[in-house]
């Protein structure tokens, strides 16, 4: 495979940053676009390419040869050890050798620090460590990035994730960050074999790359707590990002996990106290409605903790709330059954909580199963 050199050019609206790629398949151009606000944040180096196109080169088999300039240290790491990991996580991969005709190992970082904002509670959550929370004394986040990099699906991905965005304008002016939406063609170069989950730390980490000109600092939102942290075959990379995301960085850009010191529950709790949050928190695994669907495993999951902690009625705006009470009695029956442990942190929730909130008529039949399932965890 043969990556060339980064192209950048303009029209009235956009930026856009391209490579050509040669691969054992025929030639193909990958491409990035932002909007012309956020011109000036977008790097010359080939960074951004390299990591995009590392999983697609190791799943067939093609070492890389970069014609532009890559980051002494990020090349360092692609070249052995992080492929290393991702061969733990996905075996079908191979390990591959990467050649740069040109490497760089200036420290001069900037002084932007970004991250990915979706919505959903982790992103809120990363806000209220990194933005909100005033008193802080850890880097504020100053830009919020909005990626279609593979997550919106497959079927009217791009007109998803346009829509996608739009809805979370209001909340980007409110919160008075610049949101920057970051449009490319990366997933046409992933094998349908491996999906979004299996790959989205390493295509997520494109994005800070791309803009690494004025963003020195990235904050990863994790959705998975510390003592989850494992290297070998898993469905999700988000299980490695304690250890891939450090090796990404290099001598001026530092990507870091944040939020892995809480529970599920406890992100939620900590997201229930955002008022930017009432109308655009989107946790839906569906994800394909005007609001959250209320009955997928994450709606009801995140409903039920607002139920616990009086939350509720707050979110009326992006939940049917008519649909999670008659969808609540089957989602704990088939929870309860299957051994959840983000489902288990809601009931040590509800026994720490004093079950305050679970007095309500039409929730005894809840009652009842978690004052049951409370003492067998006594």
């Amino acid at each position: 495979m043969i990556i060339t050199a980064p192209e950048i050019s303009r029209t009235e609206t956009h930026c856009k940053y391209k490579v050509n790629v040669l691969m054992q398949s025929g030639p193909k151009e990958l491409w990035f676009r932002v909007q012309n606000d956020f011109a000036e944040l977008i790097s010359h180096n080939s960074d951004a390419a390299v990591i995009a196109l590392l999983i697609p080169a190791m799943l067939s088999n093609e070492e890389i040869k970069v014609e532009g300039a890559v980051s002494e240290r990020l090349l360092l790491n692609l070249s052995g050890p992080l492929q290393k990991i991702l061969q733990l996580i996905i075996p079908s991969l191979n390990v591959i050798h990467i050649h740069a005709a040109e490497t760089n190992s200036v420290s001069n970082p900037a002084k932007g620090v970004a991250t990915g904002f979706s919505g959903g509670i982790d992103s809120f959550c990363t806000l209220d460590d990194f933005k909100y929370n005033k008193k802080s004394d850890r880097s504020q986040i100053t830009h919020l990035l909005f990626n279609n990099f593979g997550s919106h699906g497959k079927t009217n991905a791009q007109k998803i994730f346009d829509k996608r965005y739009i809805a979370l304008l209001d909340t980007t002016q409110k919160i008075g960050l610049p949101f920057v939406k970051i449009d490319s063609n990366l997933a046409d170069f992933y094998d349908k074999k491996i999906n979004f989950k299996q790959t989205h730390t390493i295509r997520n980490a494109v994005a800070p790359f791309l803009l690494q000109k004025g963003i020195g600092t990235f904050y990863y939102s994790s959705g998975l707590s510390y003592e989850t942290t494992f290297i070998g075959k898993k469905s999700d990379t988000a299980y490695s990002d304690l250890v891939t995301l450090p090796m990404l960085s290099t001598e001026s850009l530092h990507l870091t996990s944040v939020g892995g010191e809480y529970s599920r529950v406890e992100k939620t709790l900590k997201v229930s106290h955002i008022p930017d949050s009432y109308e655009t928190l989107d946790v839906c695994a569906r994800g394909r409605n005007e609001i959250n669907c209320s009955a997928c495993k994450k709606c009801m999951r995140t409903l039920l903790t607002l139920e616990l902690a009086g939350k509720l009625k707050q979110y009326a705006a992006v939940f049917d709330l008519d649909i999670f009470q008659k969808e609540r009695a089957r989602y704990i029956s088939k929870a309860q059954q299957g051994g959840d442990p983000l489902f288990e942190e809601i009931v040590s929730f509800a026994h720490k909580n004093g079950n305050q909130t679970l007095t309500a008529p039409t929730y005894y039949k809840l009652l009842y199963w978690l004052k049951k399932r409370i003492k067998a965890i006594k």
